[in-house]
């Protein structure tokens, strides 16, 4: 049996849905010309 764990948005109780919010960074990084990956990309900020 698989566990997921729920985030919560701190802010309004909600929960967050997890892919929707990834497609989101992946969309707005596009549009904006930022690397996903190699340094100064997405990735290696959220990992940080």
């Amino acid at each position: 049996m698989t566990e997921t764990t729920d985030m919560i948005d701190p802010v309004t109780g909600e929960i967050i849905d997890q892919k929707e919010l990834a497609e989101s960074l992946l969309e707005q990084a596009r549009e904006q010309g930022v690397s996903l990956v190699g340094p100064g990309g997405l990735l290696a900020g959220l990992t940080k």
